[in-house]
């Protein structure tokens, strides 16, 4: 059977050394969670397109401009058109975890103070072992598709969106 994406949890960070991190596009779909690798070159490749395609729309400088900047923020949703495979054959870092091989999700909201912004910490036990990621603010819509697709393996801690 074919996998269904779902959808899309863009900026999905996980923590590397020096404060620096690896941002993914997590897709997830009704048998698994699809990890795709935001690199350097994809936001260089779409703010490239974006310039070109506002360009021979006629827009101005600032209007180009605002095209660039946004490519970034929208890059994610090419997902939600590509098929499984395709996305995995993208980079060698993509990865995916089967649903059946997640023991548990954990979902905790860390409040940030006034030099640090609110984050949300996403920790998936697999037989193999940890792994944790966060994203910047929280995001409801993630929550839910968390909640579609994993039901009772998922643990949202008391106080994020209200639940728990």
């Amino acid at each position: 059977m074919e996998e269904k994406i779902l959808g899309v949890v863009p900026n999905f960070k996980k923590s590397k050394s020096w404060g620096r991190w690896d941002t993914y596009s997590l897709v997830v779909t009704d048998q698994s969670f699809i990890f795709a690798l935001m690199t350097s070159q994809m936001v260089k490749d779409a703010a490239a397109e974006a310039q070109k395609n506002a360009k021979e729309a006629g827009k101005g400088f600032f209007a180009r401009w605002g095209d660039q900047i946004k490519s970034g923020f929208t890059l994610y949703q090419k997902y939600y058109n590509m098929p499984v495979e395709s996305i995995l054959e993208e980079s060698k870092e993509n990865f995916q975890l089967q649903l059946d091989n997640i023991s548990k999700v954990i979902v905790k909201k860390k409040t940030g103070d006034e030099n640090l912004a609110d984050t949300t910490e996403i920790k998936i036990e697999t037989a193999s072992g940890k792994q944790e990621y966060f994203i910047d603010g929280t995001s409801k819509e993630m929550v839910g598709l968390f909640e579609a697709v994993l039901g009772d393996k998922l643990d949202i801690k008391k106080g994020i969106f209200g639940l728990g």
